[in-house]
C-alpha cells in the first residue's frame, strides 16, 4: 500500500513538473520578463499619465513657432572720442553687421497672425518662421511697440494650429504655469517645442526702468513664473492647465544667462489689447493721457504713500480736458488704488484706446473724481517728412513736446534715423531734436527743405541739438 502511495505521489509530482516546464517554454527569463511586464501597465495606470498638464502642452503646442531673424546691429568702436555729438567731427566710427537670432511665438489666427516680443524681431530685414510640422514661411512684420515689448507678425499659409488665449486678469498664485517656446532651437534637429512647468509665483510684478532688456520697456503687471525659461524661449506662451495662453514670455532675471526659476511674462490680455488695435486701426496703439507722474515720498521716513503726485500736464491733453493739474496726487483708478508711477504706466498700456477710465485724486479741500478718456499718441499722429539722409522729421508743437518730455517747445524731432544713412553717420539718433542749423530756428515745414540743402552741401555746418534735456552744439566741417 506504501509503495502504491509512493508511486502515485511521484506520478503527481512528474506531471506537476512537466506541466511546470511546458508553461516557462512562454515565459520571459531576466530582462525579457521586466519589458513584457512594462508593456502590460494597467489602463487606470495609462490614463493617470494624461493629466492637464499634457492635454494643456497638446492642444497648444503645434502653434508654437520658431522665429528665425536677420537683423542689422550697429557696431560702435570705443575710442577717446566717442562722443554722439562729436561723432560728424571725425567721420563715422560705426559700422553695420547682420546677425541672426531666434526666438519663440504663437499663432491666434486661423489667417495666420503671430503673437511675439518686439526684442525677438528688432531691427530684423528678414523673418522665417518654423512651424511643428516643418514648414518654413517668411513672415511680415504687422506691428511692433517697444514701451510694451510686443510685436505683430503675418504669415500666409493654409490649415495654421492657433493657440486659444485665455485671461491673465483672475489669476491665482500657485496654480500651474506651462512655458512652450524653442530655447536653443538652432542646435537641435527637430521643431518640436519644449515644455517647462512651475507654478504662478507672483502676480503685478513691477519691475523698475533698465532692469529688463531695454530701459525704455515698461515692465508693469508682469506674471512672475518658476518654468524654466531659456534663451530663444522669448515670445513663447505662458499657458495654464486649462491649454489657454496667459501669458507672453518675455525675460528673465539670471546671472547665469539660464533659468534660475525666476521668469516674466506679459499678461496675455495686454496682448489681446493690442492685437485688438491691429484689427480696428491697422497698428497698436499708446493709450496717451497727457498726465506725467512721479511717486511721492514724504520726507523724513523715505515711506511711500498712497498714490502719485502729478508732476506735470500736457496743454491740450485728455488730463487737461479732464481738468487734472499739477499737483494733484492721484490715488485710485477704476476703484484700485495706485501705488507707484510705474504702477500707473502699466495700467495706462492696458486702457483700451477710447475707453474712459474713473480716476480719484486728492486735493487741499478732499477727494474729486475725474473721467479720463486717453487719445491715441500724438507722436503717431504727427506728420513725418521724409528725408533723403535716412529720417523722418516730426515739426514739434508745444503738445508733442511736453508729451515727450522735450524742454523745447519748438525744433525737428528725429524719427526712423537708420542704421548707415547720413543723419547716423553725423550721430544723431532717433528723438534727437535740431533746433537750429546756423543759428536759424528749425520750427517750420519750410525749414525742412532748408535743412536738407544744407546737409547736402557739403559746407560747413553748425547744429544745435537737444537730447535729453541738454543742449550741444555740433560742428560738422
Amino acid at each position: 500500500m506504501i509503495a502504491r502511495r509512493a508511486v502515485l505521489f511521484a506520478l503527481l509530482g512528474l506531471a506537476a513538473l512537466g506541466g511546470w516546464l511546458l508553461a516557462s517554454r512562454d515565459r520571459p527569463e531576466g530582462l525579457g520578463r521586466e519589458l513584457a511586464s512594462a508593456a502590460a501597465q494597467p489602463a487606470s495606470i495609462d490614463e493617470t499619465r494624461r493629466n492637464a498638464i499634457v492635454i494643456a502642452a497638446e492642444r497648444v503646442g503645434p502653434a508654437v513657432v520658431s522665429v528665425n531673424v536677420v537683423a542689422t546691429q550697429v557696431v560702435r568702436p570705443r575710442s577717446f572720442f566717442d562722443d554722439p555729438f562729436f561723432g560728424g567731427m571725425f567721420g563715422p566710427r560705426e559700422r553695420l553687421r547682420q546677425v541672426e537670432g531666434l526666438g519663440s511665438g504663437f499663432i491666434v489666427s486661423q489667417d495666420g497672425y503671430i503673437v511675439t516680443n518686439q526684442h525677438v524681431v528688432a531691427g530684423a530685414t528678414q523673418i522665417v518662421v518654423t512651424l511643428m510640422d516643418g514648414r518654413q514661411l517668411p513672415a511680415e512684420l504687422v506691428a511692433a511697440d517697444d514701451l510694451t515689448d510686443l510685436a505683430v507678425l503675418k504669415i500666409d499659409g493654409g490649415d495654421l494650429p492657433v493657440a486659444p488665449l485665455g485671461k491673465s486678469d483672475d489669476l491665482l498664485i500657485g496654480e500651474w504655469a506651462i512655458a512652450i517656446g524653442n530655447p536653443f532651437g538652432y542646435l537641435l534637429a527637430d521643431r518640436n517645442p519644449s515644455v517647462t512647468v512651475g507654478v504662478i509665483s507672483a502676480l503685478g510684478r513691477d519691475i523698475r526702468p533698465g532692469q529688463g532688456e531695454n530701459g525704455e520697456q515698461v515692465w508693469s503687471n508682469m506674471i512672475q513664473t518658476d518654468a524654466a525659461i531659456n534663451p530663444g524661449n522669448s515670445g513663447g506662451p505662458l499657458v495654464n492647465s486649462a491649454g489657454e495662453v496667459i501669458g507672453v514670455n518675455s525675460f528673465i532675471f539670471s546671472r547665469s544667462g539660464g533659468s534660475i526659476g525666476l521668469g516674466f511674462a506679459i499678461p496675455i490680455d495686454r496682448a489681446k489689447r493690442a492685437l485688438a488695435d491691429i484689427v480696428e486701426f491697422g497698428s497698436i496703439r499708446r493709450p496717451w493721457t497727457g498726465l506725467h507722474v512721479s511717486t511721492e515720498t514724504p520726507p523724513g521716513n523715505g515711506r511711500l504713500s498712497a498714490g502719485v503726485i502729478v508732476t506735470r500736464v500736457d496743454p491740450g491733453s485728455p488730463a487737461a480736458a479732464a481738468g487734472l493739474r499739477e499737483g494733484d496726487l492721484l490715488v485710485e483708478a477704476e476703484g484700485e488704488p495706485i501705488g507707484s508711477a510705474l504702477d500707473w504706466e502699466g495700467r495706462v498700456l492696458d486702457m483700451p484706446s477710447g475707453d474712459s477710465v474713473e480716476l480719484v485724486v486728492q486735493r487741499a479741500d478732499g477727494p474729486v473724481a475725474v473721467t479720463l478718456t486717453p487719445e491715441e499718441d500724438p507722436l503717431a499722429r504727427a506728420p513725418r517728412i521724409e528725408t533723403p539722409f535716412g529720417a523722418d522729421v516730426v515739426v514739434l508743437t508745444p503738445t508733442l513736446a511736453s508729451s515727450l518730455g522735450i524742454r523745447s517747445p519748438t525744433g525737428f524731432y528725429l524719427d526712423n534715423v537708420i542704421p548707415g544713412g547720413g543723419i547716423r553717420n553725423l550721430g544723431l539718433q532717433t528723438g534727437d531734436v535740431l533746433l537750429a542749423l546756423n543759428r536759424r530756428s528749425l520750427d517750420s515745414e519750410d525749414d525742412v527743405g532748408w535743412l536738407v540743402d544744407a546737409l547736402g552741401s557739403g559746407g560747413p555746418i553748425e547744429l544745435y541739438v537737444e537730447r535729453g534735456g541738454v543742449t550741444t552744439r555740433l560742428l560738422i566741417r
